[in-house]
């Protein structure tokens, strides 16, 4: 699935857009690592049942050379501080989409969520290079059978359609 899922768009095909699959052992270390298992076990205990975290992942320097190449160069974005949004993030959080839909299909349970303090912490204990960020973790496993729609969701309406589509002007 994760394969299928990397095969998302990336911007002049830079393809910088990365997961991390954590399981076994190597799940017990990111619960603990990233401090989000405390978290965890008081808000959703259920999160911890996981049988992965997928680390969604995106490698500025994949772009930043791509965008160096003949065929890209002259817009200024082999430079990273130069890109006005980071595709690097984009591309691997529609990957990340693509991923939730897959496991939405098989009809697994997965929460996608944000890493607890300092990223680089987690990523570091993974030998996870410097230019490489992290846009989010995903859990993936199997859904209680009594599972129920929880949180903000529930709490909030969705805005109508008059408020967030826009045609031909805000």
């Amino acid at each position: 699935m994760c394969a299928l899922a990397l095969r998302a768009p990336s911007a002049g095909f830079s393809q910088g857009a990365h997961f991390l699959v954590l399981a076994d052992d190597q799940l017990t270390k990111f619960w603990q690592v990233s401090g989000s298992g405390d978290w965890f076990s008081v808000k959703a205990p259920g999160v911890l049942d996981a049988s992965a975290i997928v680390l969604i992942l995106g490698d500025q320097d994949a772009y930043t050379e791509r965008y160096s190449l003949p065929d890209k160069a002259g817009h200024g974005l082999d430079d990273a501080e130069r890109w006005v949004t980071p595709f690097w993030l984009t591309d691997a959080a529609m990957a990340a989409e693509n991923l939730l839909l897959l496991i939405e299909e098989k009809r697994w349970g997965a929460l996608l969520f944000g890493l607890f303090g300092d990223p680089r912490v987690v990523l570091d204990a993974y030998a996870v290079p410097p230019s490489v960020s992290c846009v989010g973790a995903i859990a993936v496993g199997y859904r209680h059978p009594d599972d129920q729609p929880s949180g903000s969701p529930t709490t909030r309406t969705r805005r109508p359609k008059s408020e967030v589509v826009h045609l031909g002007q805000w």
